[in-house]
């Protein structure tokens, strides 16, 4: 279910030799978008069955605006508040012997604006603001004598504010500005008899989100402001299976994140993100026989990353911490083969990189400040193995930049 849905689109025309650009910032032209929630959004399913093949898909959003430019020029105005409750389920009873694949995804979302890039330049003035109780995801299989023969995945997403944008051969440039004060909690709960197969059961929170991605003949200019006030933000996994052959399990728990991407051009990013809630992931998985059990737990305060592989990146970024963070991964597990647990907490992370063979150039002015505590916990019981390979990693501050050639 989504309250609030809108959509936008500016194409050249071809009417004429010259392309007309529509909402042309050069010639002081905007489109504008304001969307206003109040009420409370869900997004519910329930289903129990006895089939080959299980798809369920749940998805709730606040508000949501996406569009697309395609060789031309736009520019965009978007205003975004949510103010009421966002929330998604799955519930999911398998029955029997399923002979295809599980698939079950939930997702909930504050605000949400999309935009798609080809051949264009776009400008973007984006402020979104979510303030409402809660922003929550939950997956839920249940199958204690169900055989899932061909695996799968069980996923939950919750976001309460998200932007998304690029494409191929384009310009951006703007300012993004996020504002978040809800708790944000999302669960992914199984319990499988059988697994032959791969499969993945994992969750996601995030209080505010950034991603940009650009290819080809393309640049980035961007200044993105993420704050997340007093609250808590958790992403929690909760995985029984009796007899799994190759399980991947994990929590990924974030405050403010914001991962740039750009390929063919220059790179300019500023951010500034600052983070006074608590951050939490909970990764836990038991078995009785399992062949290989992957599983890990990620929380990360503040979260930059701005990659160019092309010759230049300027990255200005201000990041402070104030709240706890915490990870923490827990196996059981009775025979079996090989098992990997590890945990990640960090209080601020940046990476920043450019193309060696393109006669890289990094630029970084960092400034990163962390009071909150930071824990890391792995907690491995294994009966009877043949690996396990255990790790926690707790950090306050950490910083990565470098120069290397695509791809290494």
């Amino acid at each position: 279910m989504m309250a609030a849905t809108a959509t936008f689109a500016a194409l050249a025309t071809e009417a004429s030799a010259q392309q007309t650009p529509t909402c042309d910032p050069q010639a002081g032209e905007t489109c504008s978008s304001t969307q206003t929630q109040t009420g409370d959004v869900t997004g519910l399913v329930n289903i129990d069955l006895s089939v080959d093949q299980v798809n369920v898909s749940t998805n709730a959003q606040g508000n949501a605006l996406a569009g697309g430019v395609t060789a031309a020029s736009a520019g965009l105005v978007s205003r975004q508040s949510m103010t009421g409750t966002t929330v998604a389920r799955g519930n999911v009873v398998v029955n029997g012997e399923a002979d295809g694949q599980l698939s079950v995804d939930t997702t909930a979302r504050g605000n949400y604006l999309g935009v798609t890039t080809d051949r264009a330049t776009f400008a973007v003035d984006a402020s979104q603001s979510a303030t409402g109780d809660r922003v929550e995801a939950g997956t839920y299989v249940q199958a204690p004598n169900g055989r899932v023969l061909q695996g799968g995945f069980a996923t939950s997403t919750a976001v309460a504010n998200t932007v998304a944008l690029g494409g191929p051969s384009s310009s951006l440039t703007g300012v993004i500005d996020q504002r978040a004060q809800t708790t944000v909690f999302s669960e992914t709960v199984a319990d499988v008899q059988y697994i032959p197969a791969p499969a993945t059961f994992s969750s996601q929170a995030v209080a505010n989100a950034v991603q940009t991605n650009t290819t080809g003949a393309s640049h980035q200019d961007l200044a993105i402001r993420q704050s997340n006030a007093a609250s808590t933000t958790e992403a929690r996994t909760d995985v029984y299976v009796d007899n799994g052959w190759d399980l991947t399990v994990g929590a990924n728990a974030g405050a403010n994140q914001a991962i740039t991407a750009n390929a063919g051009g220059s790179m300019l990013i500023q951010t500034d993100q600052a983070n006074a809630g608590r951050v939490r992931a909970v990764a836990r998985v038991q078995t009785n026989l399992q062949g290989q059990t992957v599983l890990a737990a990620r929380s990360v305060a503040n979260e930059t990353v701005a990659g160019n592989n092309d010759i230049y990146l300027k990255l200005d970024n201000t990041q402070l911490n104030t709240g706890g963070v915490e990870a923490n991964a827990t196996y059981v597990g009775v025979n079996g083969y090989d098992a990997y647990v590890g945990s990640d907490a960090v209080g601020n992370a940046v990476t920043g990189y450019a193309c060696s063979q393109c006669g890289g150039d990094v630029n970084v002015n960092n400034t990163q400040t962390n009071s909150g505590n930071v824990t890391a916990t792995t907690n491995a019981t294994v009966s009877s193995g043949r690996t396990a390979v255990v790790g926690a990693n707790a950090i306050g501050n950490s910083a990565s930049f470098y120069i290397s050639r695509p791809g290494g």
